[in-house]
């Protein structure tokens, strides 16, 4: 793992913090932190900071970004003895950086708990996230942006991976009324007036294990499918304080019909390889059963996925993981598979780690990622979309898909969904291989395309008007709210 460092010499300091280092997940949260005495680079780099010695522990004690426990010497010369009175003067000036953001954040915090709200002032809205995530910080940016049109006031707050996760400065001089996050409560530092919405997305350890939930009288929750209202019922929480099913919103200003893009006979797919592993939980024998259920047009439902346990006197896993797990890699890959043999439509392929299918015709096809801010125009370029989830219809994919004029082509697990649109005259669904090619090779259309409904579905419209009417109902309740 790597050190936040603070470097004597910037030249050094500039070419450490341009590797952009980080740990922590697969992802990498944490960006390490290098901080330079000298004089000021003109840099772009998230993660390097100028901070002169002279001001070094005032620096650090009112920052926001980690506190480094590393002095480096390279690009000077000086003598061991000077290193090690310069080292001591160092490890004693960050202890004592540490001892004072401590107390300073404790404060924060003490005074974040005790906060008093004036709610006839227009409201404040307050949303973190990681610059990491693939698609929560896109999500609250949305947000974001949205109610900044509406000219409420708002903190979007994007942490690049150096920042000190127990520092609440920013939010404290913000003072929010209200915070929106997305699959993690942060509520343990609010006060009592401050009114949080937590929206959860994707199956969280901290959903998924046994520990209670505690919400507070002003915290609410969005679900994005029924399996995570169970589980949050299950922990306790009030059914009351849980939202109908939120679908992942599509903001019209980054996915739309663009007419300097020329629609090809094609057909698209955008998504990453999932290889088909779970630890030691998949044997050869139970892979192979998995696919000929796939094969014989057969939905992978969870009675289907344990029947196959049971067949070979086995224990299927019942954490959710598992079974989205399951759903995913295979119904992705075959359907990507399929795609890639046929051969009266030009296919297009992109994402992550597809050479690594052992599929010579998919990998033949694959064009590598693409970045987020070209996907409108790589899905305006084709006829079609491929979309293959494991059980949920309406994803995220649907959404830009439907957004940007391409026709979704998707596969089609309607019969062990729940949810309440499915949008059969909207779509082309298939469940094998000859539906996939019966679709290309004739050129089908859906009965409707691009409806009012189903562009109405996925506007964040309904979040944001329940987020506000939420706040209306509660405040006029008290009699203290005045819009």
């Amino acid at each position: 793992m790597y050190e936040d460092i603070y470097f004597l010499d910037s030249k050094e300091a500039l070419r450490v913090a341009s590797e952009q280092n980080r740990w922590g997940g697969e992802v990498g949260y944490n960006l390490q932190a290098c901080y330079y005495d000298g004089e000021k680079i003109e840099s772009d780099l998230p993660n390097l900071f100028h901070l002169p010695i002279d001001t070094l522990l005032e620096g650090l004690v009112y920052g926001r970004d980690r506190i480094p426990s590393q002095i480096n010497f390279a690009g000077l010369d000086i003598s061991y003895q000077v290193q090690i009175q310069i080292l001591t003067h160092f490890n004693m000036t960050m202890e004592q950086a540490r001892e004072y953001r401590t107390q300073i954040n404790s404060q924060y915090i003490s005074q974040l708990k005790n906060l008093k709200l004036n709610f006839s002032e227009p409201l404040r809205f307050y949303l973190m996230a990681n610059s990491q995530t693939t698609v929560m910080q896109f999500i609250s940016k949305n947000i974001a942006d949205i109610f900044k049109d509406m000219e409420y006031e708002v903190l979007f707050d994007l942490y690049r991976g150096t920042e000190d996760v127990t520092c609440f400065k920013k939010i404290y001089e913000f003072k929010p009324h209200v915070t929106i996050n997305i699959n993690h409560l942060n509520n343990g530092f609010l006060s009592e007036d401050v009114f949080n919405f937590v929206w959860f997305q994707d199956p969280m350890d901290h959903l998924m294990n046994d520990s209670k939930m505690h919400l507070r009288d002003r915290d609410y929750i969005f679900s994005y499918q029924t399996i995570f209202t169970e589980i949050l019922l299950k922990k306790g929480v009030d059914a009351k304080k849980i939202f109908k099913q939120q679908v992942f919103p599509i903001n019209p200003k980054e996915f739309f019909l663009d007419d300097t893009e020329t629609r090809e006979e094609k057909i698209v797919f955008v998504g990453s390889f999932y290889p088909a592993d779970y630890g030691d939980y998949i044997p050869d024998y139970i892979h192979n059963d998995f696919i000929l259920l796939i094969e014989k047009g057969l939905s992978l439902s969870k009675e289907r996925i344990r029947s196959i346990y049971n067949n070979y006197n086995l224990t299927m896993p019942e954490e959710l993981n598992f079974i989205n797990y399951i759903q995913q890699s295979y119904i992705r890959n075959m359907s990507v598979d399929w795609l890639s043999q046929n051969k009266k439509e030009k296919v297009e392929i992109y994402g992550y780690r597809w050479e690594n299918s052992n599929n010579e015709q998919v990998i033949s096809k694959y064009k590598g990622k693409v970045e987020r801010e070209n996907l409108n125009a790589l899905y305006n370029s084709a006829k079609y979309v491929l979309a293959a989830s494991g059980q949920v219809i309406n994803t995220q994919r649907l959404g830009e898909i439907i957004y940007s004029g391409a026709i979704p082509v998707i596969y089609d697990s309607r019969d062990i969904s729940d949810e309440d649109e499915t949008w059969d005259d909207e779509c082309l669904y298939f469940k094998t291989k000859e539906d996939l090619d019966y679709i290309l090779d004739n050129k089908i259309e859906p009965k409707q395309y691009r409806t009012k409904k189903i562009l109405d579905y996925f506007s964040y419209d309904s979040f944001i008007n329940t987020i506000l009417s939420q706040i209306d109902q509660k405040i006029q309740k008290e009699n203290t709210y005045v819009r």
